[in-house]
């Protein structure tokens, strides 16, 4: 649950007068709510906390500055696709879970991209001969191989009209579904072509895919995001923005930790005894605990309830009630991935291909955003080496 503060906590906090409190109220900058039985209101504390920090920014910006990049910085690009706020997850302003609940993948991805994403032909259809080579590589570089074949068959490929972007995102998300897939999707369907190089037949297991895509499509600035947005800055193609971002993705602190997730739920023994070893060596647990959730990220809990109930999903959840007792959190996307992907019995590799599927949806449209700004990424640096002779 969000936290709130009284209006004298919230003032004091601010080092504001009530009335200033109350003029950030009526311009929308702190949220508040009524108190049941009391004249009073109580104050987002989230709302207060964001405000202090910018002004804490006025008074030191080369602190500030220093910070910016990190989870806890304040912002530091504008961006009109993903909303992360009270514990929620919105996407263009709808709530995430409700879309994953009630719309296809390809619905939501034109949602952020601001138009349709219509799958069209491939313009890149591997051999017998690359598809074998592609089918030995991890899903990341072999979709950057792909990628690079691709991007030189797309006329639209230098554009930087939304049009034209979309098209080559809408190619770039088919050809990446067929180096998953070795199949192109089914007619606009990407969780189809899932589900029939999975083996999955039951319309559950279609709209568990469809979530999962959905849930996995943006996140604001994560690395990966950041990464396609500075190569889009610099002009280069949607290709090698996605190329990048795959790149980024691979990383034990972002997609890759689905990995560590699966090897934590590949030891023996029992789960809460498993964990409380780990902390004892000083080690790190994976997938669980996210700063912008503190009260749990609701992607993964969603994609625990999707799970179905058999001896795989009975393990993820005895490790999943072990974190809350043990380490006082609870699990993360990346854990919510492996989970769904054991209970319905799918290859080791597709917790990461669900999860770089489904951000490609938001990697293109980080490229949009990027295009239309025509504005170069370019932060500067804080120099700490030795200065040079001419100054001592």
């Amino acid at each position: 649950m969000s936290s709130y503060l009284t209006a004298a906590v919230a003032a004091q906090r601010l080092g504001v007068t009530r009335a200033t409190l109350y003029a950030y109220v009526s311009r929308g900058r702190i949220r508040s709510r009524s108190v049941a039985g009391r004249r009073e209101r109580e104050y987002l504390a989230e709302d207060v906390e964001r405000l202090l920090k910018r002004a804490s920014g006025r008074r030191d910006p080369a602190r500030v500055a220093s910070q910016a990049l990190g989870m806890d910085g304040l912002p530091v690009l504008t961006s009109g696709l993903s909303l992360i706020e009270s514990g929620r997850l919105y996407y263009r302003g709808k709530d995430a879970l409700e879309l994953a609940a009630n719309e296809r993948f390809e619905a939501v991805a034109g949602l952020l991209w601001g138009g349709a994403c219509e799958l069209e032909g491939l313009l890149h259809v591997p051999n017998a001969k690359e598809r074998a080579q592609l089918a030995q590589l991890h899903f990341a570089r072999a979709g950057q191989r792909y990628l690079v074949a691709a991007e030189a068959l797309d006329p639209a490929a230098y554009l930087a009209s939304p049009e034209a972007v979309r098209r080559s995102g809408a190619r770039i998300l088919c050809g990446l579904t067929l180096v998953a897939t070795r199949q192109g999707p089914a007619p606009g369907s990407v969780a189809s072509a899932l589900c029939r190089a999975w083996g999955l037949s039951e319309r559950a297991a279609l709209r568990a895919l469809e979530e999962a895509l959905i849930l996995c499509a943006d996140h604001e600035l994560n690395v990966s995001a950041f990464t396609a947005r500075a190569i889009a800055s610099a002009g280069a193609t949607p290709y090698m923005a996605v190329s990048g971002a795959l790149a980024a993705l691979t990383g034990h602190r972002h997609g890759g930790m689905t990995a560590r997730v699966a090897a934590l739920l590949d030891e023996e023994g029992d789960p809460t005894r498993l964990l409380v070893e780990r902390l004892r060596l000083g080690e790190s647990v994976p997938g669980f605990g996210h700063a912008l959730y503190p009260d749990g990220d609701p992607r993964a809990l969603r994609l625990l309830e999707l799970c179905p109930k058999n001896a795989a999903q009975a393990r993820c959840m005895a490790f999943a009630r072990a974190g809350e007792r043990v380490l006082g959190e609870r699990p993360v996307l990346d854990f919510g991935l492996v989970a769904l992907a054991r209970s319905l019995g799918l290859p080791a590799s597709a917790p990461f291909v669900l999860f770089a599927l489904g951000r490609t949806a938001g990697w293109i449209a980080h490229c949009l955003e990027q295009y239309a700004l025509g504005q170069l990424i370019r932060p500067r640096a804080e120099y700490t080496g030795p200065r040079p002779e001419q100054d001592r």
